[in-house]
C-alpha cells in the first residue's frame, strides 16, 4: 500500500479502535473476524494516555488508560494482521506513538479530533507513509489549509485521503450529509472516503455510490460487549460481512461515467426492437401508405424511424400480410 491513487475497489477499514478494551486476546479475535468479514484493513488507536488526556479528567483518563496496549502488543498485532492479508493502520494520539507506529503501519490515520493538530499531522507525513485524515468539525477552507501545509513539505497527493466524517456518536440520519462525499471529490485533488458513525450500514452503501473509495466503520465482536460507547455504533462480524458484501454489489451496479449499449442489451436488441412489416396482402404496383404497414417486434432491417423511407414507394411484387418490408421489393 504505497498510495490511494489507483484503488479499483472500495477499501474497507474495520475500525477496531479501542473495542479490544486493553485485551490483546480480544484484539486478535477482532482481527480474525475482520478478515472473515471481508475487510481490507484493520485500524487501531495507539496512545500514551499521559499525552492524550489531561489527568484531571480522571474518569476519562482512567478509562482510556485501561485500554492501552503495549508496544510489544502492537508489533505482534501488526505482524498478525499482515499474515492474515490485512493492512495494519493505526491512529496515533501523541508524538511518541506516531514515531513508534512509523515502523509497523501501512498507513497513518488522523482522527477528526486531531485534524487541527498540524504538528502531529506533519510528523506523521514526514514518515512518507499513506495518510488518511477524517474531516469531522472541518469546513472546506480548513481542509484546503491542511493540503497547503502538506504541499509545503512535499507530501504527495496520491498518498493522501480525506474521509467525510461527522463527529457525533451516533450520527443522526439528517446530520449525515453524505453529499459532502461528492462535494469533496469535486473540490479536492485527493482520494475521498467516508468514516461512518451512523447506526446500521445503509450509509456505507450510499457512500460507495457517491464515490467514496475508502469506507471506515467501527467494528466489534458484540454490540453488547460492555458499556463502552463505541460498541453500540459498531458493526458486529455478521453485519460487517453483510455491509461489505452489499457494497461490493453496489460497486458492480455503479459502472462507468458514460452511456453505452451493454453487451447483453446487444443480445436483446432484435427481440425487443421493432421493424416495419406489411399489415395486409398487397398487389404488385401498390404505392405504400401508412395504413398498409405495421411496426412490430422483432427487429430485422428497418427501424420504426425508417418508415418515411418506404412510404410512397411502389411494390415490385405482391406482398403478404406480416411479411418484412425490405428495399429489395420496392421501387
Amino acid at each position: 500500500m504505497n498510495s490511494f491513487k489507483n484503488l479499483k475497489k472500495t477499501f474497507f477499514i474495520a475500525e477496531i479502535g479501542n473495542n479490544h478494551e486493553g485485551s490483546f486476546k480480544n484484539a486478535i479475535k477482532l482481527i480474525d473476524q475482520a478478515k472473515k468479514s471481508g475487510a481490507d484493513a484493520v485500524k487501531f488507536q495507539t496512545f500514551d494516555t499521559n499525552y492524550f488526556i489531561n489527568r484531571l479528567e480522571k474518569k476519562r483518563f482512567d478509562k482510556l488508560k485501561s485500554f492501552e496496549l503495549t508496544k510489544k502488543d502492537f508489533k505482534r498485532l501488526s505482524i498478525y494482521s499482515k499474515k492474515k492479508g490485512l493492512k495494519f493502520i493505526s491512529t496515533p494520539f501523541d508524538f511518541g506513538s506516531a514515531k513508534f507506529l512509523s515502523k509497523i503501519v501501512h498507513a497513518f490515520k488522523i482522527s477528526s479530533g486531531d485534524n487541527n493538530f498540524y504538528e502531529l499531522i506533519k510528523l506523521c507525513a514526514s514518515f512518507k507513509k499513506p495518510l488518511i485524515i477524517s474531516t469531522g468539525m472541518l469546513n472546506l477552507l480548513e481542509i484546503k489549509n491542511i493540503l497547503k501545509i502538506l504541499k509545503k513539505i512535499k507530501f504527495p497527493n496520491k498518498k493522501l485521503a480525506f474521509l467525510h466524517c461527522v463527529s457525533d456518536y451516533p450520527v443522526k440520519d439528517k446530520e449525515a450529509n453524505l453529499l459532502s462525499i461528492k462535494y469533496l471529490k469535486d473540490k479536492l485533488p485527493v482520494t475521498i472516503g467516508y468514516s461512518d458513525h451512523i447506526l446500521g450500514s445503509e450509509s456505507c452503501l450510499i457512500a460507495a455510490s457517491l464515490g467514496a473509495k475508502i469506507i471506515e466503520k467501527h467494528f466489534t465482536l458484540n454490540n453488547n460487549f460492555s458499556d463502552f460507547r463505541d460498541h453500540k455504533i459498531s458493526l458486529n462480524p455478521k453485519d460487517m460481512e453483510q455491509m461489505i458484501s452489499s457494497t461490493r454489489r453496489v460497486e458492480n451496479m455503479i459502472g462507468n461515467y458514460d452511456k453505452k449499449i451493454s453487451s447483453n442489451e446487444k443480445k436483446n436488441y432484435s427481440s425487443m426492437r421493432r421493424s416495419v412489416y406489411f399489415d395486409k396482402k398487397l398487389k404488385k404496383g401498390t404505392i405504400l401508405k401508412r395504413q398498409d404497414l405495421k411496426i412490430v417486434r422483432p427487429y430485422k432491417i428497418l427501424e420504426p424511424n425508417d418508415l418515411s423511407k418506404v412510404l410512397g414507394k411502389k411494390l415490385k411484387k405482391d406482398a403478404q400480410e406480416s411479411e418484412l418490408v425490405t428495399f429489395k421489393i420496392l421501387k
